[in-house]
């Protein structure tokens, strides 16, 4: 007969009693901390985020919600109470709706996350097949600024599109500046009449390679003319982007995951904010490049 020792029994009765016990204990829900009750109210109802952003070109009637928003006052007066409670708006003399200090933060940074979700998701395939590196990431966090940019696609029937789109943009350009790690054998004839016949003020920044590219004979030509408004930077980063920013537009194009430059495909935009955040970029890439004054 096998003999069963009672202690070691007796242990595990009791574990599993206390396991028993906690599965049928309710589940305590943790009260939330005051930053997770501003993150629900401000971005948990599309009524409030739009209350938000509606108050940061100014303060408000609760008027003008009923006519901005199309709700009625009741619903609107219920959300509002909700974003005065938690000191994000607050009501003035005039009983105007205002953003409190801490509601201007709240409202540019879910103004600024509500642009970059748009961006993204609307041309979902090209964010999702092309590398990012070539890009910093305090202008990633700023890519809402491309919202609204349109992305230019060659198709069967228009093969060129993109590349004609790029020549009429510069065609029609005074100031020109670029970023470009690769080489299109048409583009230093190009930028040659632009800087000599029609007297562009050209700023580039090109790696080595592109450099050792160029004809010799055209670039001596541009830096004898002392009317030449060329500045050539030289660059040892592995420039992941080629963009190029005029007095009025953005263009501006990423390389495939496999490394491969997406010669179909660029954004293009004439947006005032489209343009800063090209010409912010441009200045980090001129930044850590080295100006050629001849050859």
């Amino acid at each position: 007969m096998t003999m069963i020792d009672i202690s070691t029994t007796n242990e595990h009765i009791n574990i599993v009693e206390q396991h028993a016990s906690l599965i049928s204990m309710p589940y305590k829900k943790t009260k939330p901390t005051a930053f997770q009750t501003t993150i629900r109210l401000s971005t948990c109802s599309q009524l409030r985020s739009d209350i938000l952003i509606s108050l940061k070109s100014g303060r408000k009637e609760l008027r003008n919600f009923r006519t901005d928003l199309g709700v009625s006052s009741t619903t609107a007066i219920h959300a509002l109470r909700e974003l005065e409670k938690d000191n994000l708006i607050f009501q003035d003399e005039d009983r105007n709706y205002v953003l409190t200090k801490i509601g201007e933060v709240v409202a540019l940074k879910l103004a600024d996350f509500i642009d970059a979700i748009e961006v993204m998701k609307t041309h979902e395939d090209f964010w999702l097949t092309h590398d990012l590196s070539g890009i910093p990431e305090h202008l990633i966090e700023k890519i809402g600024a491309l919202r609204g940019s349109t992305l230019f696609e060659d198709t069967a029937t228009e093969i060129f599109k993109v590349h004609t789109n790029f020549i009429n943009l510069l065609m029609n350009a005074k100031k020109i500046r670029g970023v470009s790690s690769i080489f299109v054998p048409e583009y230093p004839a190009l930028f040659e009449k632009l800087i000599l016949k029609k007297e562009a003020d050209v700023e580039l920044v090109i790696t080595k390679e592109v450099l050792k590219t160029i004809d010799d004979e055209i670039l001596k030509k541009i830096f004898a003319d002392k009317s030449s408004k060329l500045k050539l930077y030289v660059t040892e980063k592995d420039a992941k982007a080629a963009f190029v920013i005029t007095e009025c537009s953005l263009s501006f194009g990423l390389f495939h995951v496999d490394g491969t430059y997406d010669y179909n495909r660029d954004f293009v935009s004439s947006d005032k904010k489209a343009i800063e955040w090209g010409e912010e970029l441009f200045e980090c890439y001129r930044k850590q490049a080295e100006r050629v004054l001849s050859l």
